[in-house]
């Protein structure tokens, strides 16, 4: 079964039981815990009782307790969406790598925008995360390090990114060896969406991070986990009409989080938003993706090109490039985007109410799926075990107990 590890987030009266293996229990009676020791992210209301989904989502939440971190920016030698072929030469010599190691720390001496505080003991730039194979690689350094790097990802945004993976793997039933329905796992992956698309608006309500910079880490989130090959079994469910609304409103909630920032000044080159050219370019490759697998339609313009379409909302997305003077970078194929959109879309002015109409047309999309999105219905581990069996290929419940009473003491789970 998958290796599990303990999530630090609650999970239900099982976690509260184990709360006393935490660090600050452990910690000696003369060290006082400090409050990112005990820091005790809330749990969502949207959860099964037992969910593994909960516990993911409470890894996640745990980024909030050192919010400058979390919203800080980091680089990536590019998308995890773009292919080995499409980067640079991905050799791993030692040889290079100890001249990689040198050029780079050249790098860091000339800059000196780089705080004392970002390198690590070894006078180093910190990295949040391992180094890829790639020469060169920039990947979990802070931004500072590389400042005019293009592919960006705040630290929230990239942990909300993929933790995503965790999240779809519950809800695919060969993960399990199962067979429940044939769109088992195209469902899943829409339900996550629709988690993501809740999670955009707990966030406005909470004005978590500025009030903005946890909507933001979620749009960034969207888009790389969308632009993903492993989403590409969401387009393919039997419900055509869903899977289209769906598209558009991914459309429709970065747009208005764009007009929030508009709002805030906060659109433009010289912004607090680092990785904003980079998410930009990255939606407009996933409107031009989405058309091309038919999730969503083709330009339909009455001739126009002043009025917005949801289906060619990277119309909409060049238009406030072009408006605010923002560099659209990243993607490889940036250039021809661009020159295929129209960017002369007209946009909402400040302040407006319900720009792009993502809460009208969210709150329709919710009505239309019964009243309720998103949770947890698609997760293998909600169901009761005599269901897992049913479904099993041996008849046998693919989670053994003792992997079960690790979901209740709040471990995460993850697929081998």
């Amino acid at each position: 079964m998958p290796p599990k590890r303990k999530s630090t987030g609650s999970s239900g009266p099982a976690s509260k039981r184990a709360k006393g293996k935490g660090a600050a229990a452990d910690a000696p009676a003369d060290t006082p815990a400090t409050e990112e020791d005990t820091y005790k992210p809330p749990r969502g209301k949207r959860w099964a009782a037992v969910s593994a989904s909960a516990n993911a989502e409470g890894d996640y939440r745990m980024v909030w307790k050192n919010e400058e971190k979390a919203y800080g920016y980091i680089t990536l030698c590019s998308a995890w969406y773009v292919s080995s072929t499409e980067s640079e030469d991905s050799e791993n010599d030692e040889d290079e790598d100890d001249e990689e190691e040198e050029e780079i720390e050249e790098e860091e001496e000339e800059n000196d925008n780089i705080d004392e505080s970002d390198k690590d003991d070894d006078g180093k730039m910190k990295r949040l995360g391992p180094r890829c194979q790639k020469k060169h690689c920039v990947c979990f350094l802070l931004l500072s390090a590389n400042p005019e790097h293009p592919w960006v990802i705040s630290w929230a945004g990239f942990r909300k990114f993929s933790n995503q993976f965790i999240h779809q793997s519950l809800r695919d039933p060969d993960n399990f060896s199962m067979y429940t329905f044939n769109d088992h796992a195209g469902y899943g992956a829409l339900e996550v969406l629709q988690n993501l698309f809740l999670d955009f608006e707990e966030a406005a309500k909470e004005k978590r991070g500025d009030g903005w910079r946890e909507q933001w880490a979620i749009c960034e989130a969207v888009v790389h986990w969308m632009l993903h090959p492993n989403t590409g079994v969401m387009t393919m469910i039997d419900d055509g009409d869903t899977l289209h609304e769906s598209m558009q409103l991914v459309g429709r909630m970065f747009l208005s989080m764009l007009a929030q920032l508009d709002d805030l000044g906060l659109v433009g080159d010289a912004t607090a938003v680092k990785s904003l050219g980079c998410t930009m370019a990255m939606y407009m490759v996933l409107a031009n993706n989405l058309r091309k697998s038919s999730a969503l339609d083709e330009d339909d313009s009455d001739g126009s090109s002043t009025a917005f379409q949801p289906d060619c909302y990277d119309n909409a997305v060049l238009s406030y490039a072009n408006k605010c003077g923002v560099t659209l970078r990243g993607p490889k194929d940036i250039e021809e985007l661009i020159a295929d959109a129209d960017g002369n879309v007209k946009l909402p002015s400040k302040n407006a109410k319900d720009p792009w109409g993502w809460k009208a047309e969210f709150k329709k999309y919710t009505k239309n799926q019964g009243g309720k999105i998103g949770g947890d219905r698609h997760d293998i581990t909600t169901m009761s075990s005599a269901e897992r069996k049913a479904a099993n290929f041996d008849k046998k419940d693919p989670i053994k107990k003792k992997d079960m009473d690790a979901i209740k003491k709040g471990m995460v789970m993850q697929i081998a």
